[in-house]
């Protein structure tokens, strides 16, 4: 027996080389989606995906982003599209949801640019290959060498490569013609339904031992001599092999695995390659089986049970940590369909409208209004960052993206102080500014991917997450309100410079504002060397970041002794807020784009030209307003 065993194991091998030459079909064309299912409890099933447990919401959201820029396809949400790659793959070939920016890179793929720079895969299918070698001769190159078309070469093949193992996910529970049966006996030898030819790679899976067993009265000799009824059997084994070895490693891990920790979640499919045999992933496997099932036929109470049951049984088996993770989804869900940060934007930029509309009319409600509109903004503002730090378990300050959503909050909470004690609309427009500009450039950043990251290991400490990274980040908000403060300055000197109590109020603001963000910024240094010395066994190091920081410090002192020296005046104090800015953001994200150092974390691509820009905007500000202040006095 164990002879046989070996003999047919050889075989499969054999034609195995072979059979990867052939197409899969995981799917008859002929069958069509019956009416649409509700996809709330869907949209609520744990995934992990980059070391993070996250609903599935969230991780349709960063996957449709990812390939084309946008969280919604048309319509449709991007959990409703992402139900259609992962159960009916054939209905989404035809969305255009694959961005490329370059008209080249479409052209090289013997595409027609589009108009809206997005695509499908079937019109990208037919150059894949000539996709694929581009892709190969872009990564031989350095990243730091790479020219701007090549980066996008290689994120459009990463995203077709992505999609695509997507589209591979559910196969499983998909009838295919590579896994038809003529034979009668053999269905019911399997128990098969009797009324069905054409089975799924989970329906003979689920019946490996019976087939097996069939296998066992399989005589040695030619395959050419073998009867029908066993070259069906032994097809249906080849197929079940190839199978394994062309489905493997694909996303959407909703499955623990045998130590049910957070690393060995599975896909579907790998668990049936490798969980198979533990009764609780089998089990499992048979919940996910029913959502493809049930969703094709539009049954709404049965889809939801499996999705209830699959969830129900990753909760009760994994271990405390796990189950808190996944019980905040909830309320990540309810983060991701609020938008919060939508509506604070749109309120600090009807804030500022109003501000703009006091230039016309001298109406005494305006600055009330627009402070109340400031205070309806900083609301969702804040109730944002208070779900992110229960969500994550941190404080909201582990990225670039986080940075600027707090730097953006400590800003509009410093103008509504300063509008309170002044009254004189700078606190107003500092607060409607910092808010707004912040949380758009977060925006950019947010882009990029998932928000919500897992911290870098850099960061791998509250304490220190709560105290250096904290104070230091205040004190780029204590900084960049000096700045702004000093745009207004220089912009009151040129509209009106006789009004002296006004200019004096804005200077004392100024003042205020930068010392603040010196004794931030100094606090928050200080506390980083005692944190190196506590991770690296050095204070300080001359790290990029580290210099950055210390920049900040001196730059600030520097502008306070000049003032105590009398080298320079409240229009110098003004211009050197201005540019202390520029050193806050070389601080705070640009040494990142040097890629080196122990402190080269968080989101750095693209914003290469976005500094630039500010820069030569700075400048050029500077240039044309500071000659006009001066001569108005």
């Amino acid at each position: 027996m164990s002879r046989k065993i070996t003999v047919l194991i050889y075989l499969l091998l054999l034609s195995c080389s072979h059979a990867l030459a052939q197409p899969i079909c995981p799917l008859d064309s002929s069958i069509k989606l019956k009416s649409a299912v509700s996809l709330d409890k869907f949209a609520a099933l744990a995934v992990l995906n980059d070391g993070r447990i996250k609903p599935v919401d969230t991780y349709a959201r960063t996957l449709l982003l990812q390939l084309s820029g946008k969280t919604s396809f048309g319509r449709q949400s991007a959990v409703e599209w992402l139900a259609r790659l992962l159960f009916a793959p054939a209905t989404t070939f035809e969305d255009k949801v694959f961005l490329i920016n370059n008209p080249e890179i479409a052209t090289a793929l013997g595409v027609e640019p589009e108009s809206r720079r997005r695509y499908s895969f079937s019109q990208l299918e037919p150059g894949v290959a000539k996709l694929e070698e581009l892709a190969r001769m872009a990564e031989k190159i350095e990243s730091k060498e790479r020219s701007v078309v090549e980066q996008e070469v290689l994120r459009v093949y990463q995203n077709a490569f992505l999609y695509d193992l997507h589209t591979r996910v559910f196969h499983f529970a998909l009838p295919s013609a590579e896994f038809q049966i003529t034979d009668q006996e053999i269905i019911k030898a399997l128990d098969l339904p009797e009324t069905q030819k054409i089975f799924s790679f989970y329906d003979l899976a689920s019946r490996a031992d019976r087939l097996q067993e069939q296998t066992k009265s399989l005589e040695l000799g030619k395959p050419d001599s073998w009867p029908a009824r066993d070259k069906e059997l032994v097809l249906l084994m080849n197929n079940l092999l190839r199978w394994s070895m062309l489905y493997k490693d694909l996303p959407f891990s909703v499955i623990p695995g045998r130590d049910a920790s957070t690393r060995g979640w599975l896909s579907p499919m790998d668990a049936i390659s490798r969980e198979f045999s533990d009764p609780h992933a089998r089990e499992e496997i048979g919940y996910a089986r029913g959502m493809v099932v049930h969703y094709w036929n539009g049954e709404q109470m049965p889809f939801d049970l499996a999705v209830r049951s699959l969830s129900n049984s990753v909760l009760n088996r994994v271990d405390a940590a796990t189950q808190k993770n996944i019980r905040k989804i909830p309320l990540e869900l309810f983060y991701n369909k609020a938008n919060f940060f939508l509506w604070a934007k749109l309120f600090y930029a009807l804030a500022f409208a109003v501000f703009l509309l006091s230039f016309f009319r001298t109406w005494p409600f305006l600055r009330q209004s627009a402070l109340l509109l400031i205070a309806a903004g900083l609301i969702p503002h804040v109730g944002a960052l208070v779900l992110r730090i229960v969500i994550m378990g941190r404080p909201p300050v582990s990225n670039l993206y986080e940075t600027f959503i707090f730097v953006s909050m400590i800003g509009v909470i410093a103008g509504v102080i300063i509008e309170l004690v002044n009254k004189r609309w700078v606190g107003n427009v500092v607060a409607s500014v910092c808010g707004l500009v912040f949380l758009l450039i977060a925006g950019k950043f947010a882009a990029e991917g998932d928000t919500l990251q897992m911290l870098a290991a850099v960061l791998n400490s509250n304490f220190w997450l709560g105290t250096h990274v904290l104070t230091i980040t205040i004190g780029y908000a204590g900084c960049c309100v000096a700045g702004l403060i000093g745009h207004l300055y220089i912009l009151q000197r040129i509209r009106d410079p006789k009004d002296k109590a006004a200019l004096e109020s804005t200077y004392r603001n100024m003042i205020g504002a930068l010392g603040f963000g010196l004794m931030m910024t100094f606090l928050g240094t200080t506390l980083g060397g005692i944190w190196a010395d506590q991770s690296w066994g050095r204070f300080w190091g001359w790290d990029p970041k580290e210099n950055g920081a210390l920049l900040i410090v001196l730059w600030c002192a520097i502008i306070f002794h000049a003032k105590v020296g009398r080298l320079i005046g409240p229009l110098g104090v003004a211009v050197a807020s201005v540019l202390g800015v520029i050193v806050v953001m070389w601080a705070w994200f640009g040494v990142n784009l040097l890629n080196i150092g122990l402190h080269s974390y968080g989101f750095t691509s693209g914003i290469a030209t976005g500094l630039l820009a500010y820069v030569i905007g700075e400048v050029v500000f500077l240039g044309l307003c500071v000659p006009l202040a001066r001569k108005r006095d």
